[in-house]
């Protein structure tokens, strides 16, 4: 097991889309970056004609503003900015996939209990990408806010639960990867589920599901991607915005702990059926 896992772990480090994927991120922190620093053309287009010009003290103050918390959580907090979680399971379902692509899987079916060794050292290895990644942005931000001049101040108490939230959707997105690749042992298919997935395309269902009134309750609330999206953390733009009135996201944030659970039982119940699967379907090449 220990071999096998240290096998992915070198594999992991030699993927190029890992790499990618962190660079994409940290070109478009850098865009948003750059934009957020020059916000006198965003204020006065939004001040009415024949305003005055917004006093570069107020600029000043709002650049002030800018935390580590505003740029982490951008990606994550902003409906339709999904970007680390598509990044990720894009990287997922390559990696993961990669092995029943190319045939290599069936030569570890000759070794004893490989199957679960397969799945407890993939599971474990893009878990640590997760986190390698997470840290690598972590450190982006950090240098743009030194950039910006703003003092540096990271509450751990506050971003390691949204982080920790963070990473078991992305965990649970990588065991449904996981569960499309067992079943249908194709690249395509994990890429295509990858995207429908982390793009939140599935909410168009629960807004179906809701409609027809078959669930006593709105099964949008409880859709995984959709409480990812409203987890909040102080100094983050949604929560400056709905500070100030302006509420763009639906619905009210929510507590960590009702996204720890949903994401908790969408992990656990997909890596059981990957189980399943593994042990029952057969291999094609």
């Amino acid at each position: 097991m220990i071999k096998y896992l240290s096998m992915d772990l070198r594999r992991l480090f030699r993927t190029k889309s890992f790499y990618v994927s962190m660079l994409i991120i940290i070109i478009f922190l850098s865009i948003f970056a750059t934009a957020s620093y020059y916000v006198e053309g965003m204020a006065e287009e939004m001040l009415p004609p024949g305003s005055h010009a917004v006093p570069s003290q107020v600029l000043d103050q709002v650049r002030k503003l800018i935390t580590f918390n505003f740029f982490f959580s951008f990606f994550f907090s902003i409906p339709g900015m999904r970007m680390h979680h598509v990044l990720l399971a894009l990287f997922a379902a390559g990696y993961l996939s990669k092995e029943h692509h190319t045939g290599y899987l069936k030569n570890l079916f000759c070794l004893p209990r490989m199957r679960e060794k397969w799945m407890v050292s993939k599971s474990l290895t893009v878990f640590i990408a997760a986190i390698v990644y997470y840290m690598v942005f972590a450190l982006a931000c950090v240098v743009a806010l030194m950039l910006y001049g703003n003092p540096m101040v990271i509450h751990l108490s506050e971003i390691l639960p949204f982080i920790a939230g963070q990473v078991l959707v992305d965990m649970a997105l990588f065991s449904l990867i996981m569960v499309m690749v067992m079943l249908l042992q194709s690249k395509a298919a994990a890429v295509i589920t990858a995207l429908i997935l982390s793009l939140n395309i599935q909410s168009l269902l629960y807004l179906l599901i809701d409609w027809l009134n078959v669930l006593p309750f709105k099964l949008i609330r409880y859709g995984m991607m959709n409480l990812a999206s409203k987890a909040q953390i102080p100094g983050s733009m949604s929560s400056l915005m709905n500070q100030s009135g302006m509420q763009f996201s639906q619905g009210a944030p929510v507590g960590d702990n009702i996204l720890y659970l949903v994401a908790g039982c969408v992990f656990a119940l997909s890596l059981l059926l990957s189980w399943f699967l593994f042990r029952r379907v057969d291999y094609k090449n």
